[in-house]
This record gives C-alpha cells, sequence and structure tokens, in this order.
C-alpha cells in the first residue's frame, strides 16, 4: 500500500471529528502519530488502531470530559510545576505565584522502556527548558500489595524525572501521598475515594471539572505553590 500524504492522514482523521497534531514519525499504518480528540485530549496512536471501529479517545472513554488547555501561558511569576505521574497517564499542573494557570493530561504508548524514553525526553526537552519552573513536585510512590510489577515501573519513573531536574538544575520535591492530601483534606477511606475527593475539590477551588490524573496533579501543585521550600527532597535520599 501507498504511503499517505500529510494531507490525507489529516482529512481522514478530521472525517472521524479528530484533529492530526504531529505525523512526523509517519512511515506505515503502524507508525505512531499524534491526534488531538473534540474534548482536546492529546492522543498517540496509530493509523491502524485509530481505523478500529472500536478506536475511542482514552481518555473520554473513561466519561471524564476536562478543559484541556492546549498552550502553556508565558511565566508570570515563582513558578511550581506539579507531576502525577505515571507512565501512560501522566497529569501536569503549573502555577504562578501560587495561582493556578494550566493543566493537562499527557498519554504515552509504547513498551515500558519507550513510555520512559519518551516521558523523559518530554520533562528534559520540553517542560523544563521551554515551561521554566522554578520548583517542581512530583508524588513519591507506594507500595500496594500484590503489584510489584507497578511499583518497579514507578519508582523507575519517578527515578527519569529525579534525573532530568538534577541534570537541568531544577530544584525538585518528591511528595508523600499522605503528606500532600492530609494538606488538601482530601485523605479518604479508599484510593478510588481519594480520587473522587480531589476532583471534587478541584471543581469547587477553580470551577473546572477534571479527570482524577489532573485533579491530583493540581492538589500536588496546590501543595507545593503554597509549601515550597529552597531544599532538594529526594526521593531515594542524598547522593
Amino acid at each position: 500500500m501507498a504511503k499517505l500524504t500529510h494531507q490525507q492522514i489529516a482529512d481522514e482523521v478530521f472525517a472521524q471529528g479528530y484533529e492530526l497534531v504531529d505525523d512526523s514519525k509517519y512511515t506505515s499504518l503502524n507508525s505512531n502519530i499524534i491526534i488531538r480528540c473534540p474534548q482536546g485530549h492529546l492522543i498517540e496512536t496509530s493509523l491502524a488502531n485509530f481505523r478500529r471501529p472500536s478506536f475511542t479517545c482514552p481518555v473520554c472513554d473513561k466519561d471524564v470530559k476536562f478543559v484541556n488547555p492546549t498552550i502553556v501561558p508565558k511565566k508570570t511569576g515563582f513558578r511550581v510545576i506539579a507531576f502525577d505521574q505515571a507512565t501512560e497517564n501522566f497529569g501536569l499542573s503549573i502555577f504562578d505565584d501560587n495561582q493556578l494557570v494550566f493543566y493537562s493530561l499527557y498519554t504515552f504508548s509504547g513498551d515500558v522502556v519507550s513510555r520512559l524514553t519518551k516521558i523523559k525526553k518530554f520533562i528534559a526537552e520540553i517542560v523544563l527548558p521551554l515551561w521554566q519552573p522554578d520548583y517542581v513536585v512530583m508524588e513519591d510512590i507506594q507500595y500496594q500489595y500484590g503489584a510489584v510489577l507497578t511499583y518497579k515501573i514507578l519508582a523507575m519513573l519517578l527515578g527519569v524525572i529525579e534525573v532530568a531536574c538534577n541534570e537541568a538544575n531544577v530544584k525538585y520535591e518528591v511528595v508523600s501521598p499522605n503528606v500532600w492530601r492530609k494538606y488538601a483534606g482530601t485523605a479518604g477511606k479508599s484510593r478510588r475515594e481519594e480520587k473522587m475527593l480531589s476532583v471534587a475539590l478541584v471543581k469547587e477551588k477553580y470551577g473546572v471539572k477534571v479527570s482524577d490524573d489532573v485533579a491530583e496533579a493540581i492538589m500536588i501543585g496546590r501543595y507545593g505553590a503554597m509549601n515550597h521550600k529552597p531544599e532538594i527532597k529526594m526521593a531515594f535520599g542524598k547522593r
């Protein structure tokens, strides 16, 4: 089958209500492209996957809709960037002088090593040099019974982000979930309840309805903006 042109791909994606964002890696139907769904969520997929009748936006499929700003505003004060990080769904928020100015959800696909590589590149080449944080806050990992593999992957991800911050000489803090949830008042009886409390609190404080990944990134960012410290806190101790 002949290779499609940029316009042919854009037209095919547009016909289904989506927008083509980036096809620079396209060489075949199985190559990764980046598209935007009608609700503004960025999706990395392939044309082969996109053509499947069952294809849907993985964020919208959770029955969660939220406003997803596409442009990071110019820095206007002390900037805190916060992550509710995972290798597939990566929540992010930005606060300037304690004011929420941006939030978004980023999705990464591929195997574990591929996702970690993409996230490292995203942090090191976009977030840190272009969005210019003065301080980065990320959630520490917690072991959950029976989830050894997940714990290992999250530990690798945390290390990747710490290395990126360290190489860029950006101060950062790794905050325990119990600490920021206590500050936010979202400690619940179950993980699901805690997530829903964060969603509700963000709606109350900022008037926006977001996914739980983004809600927790916003609440982590709020904690960091209000409590930022000049020293670096490392997840794995002093080097």
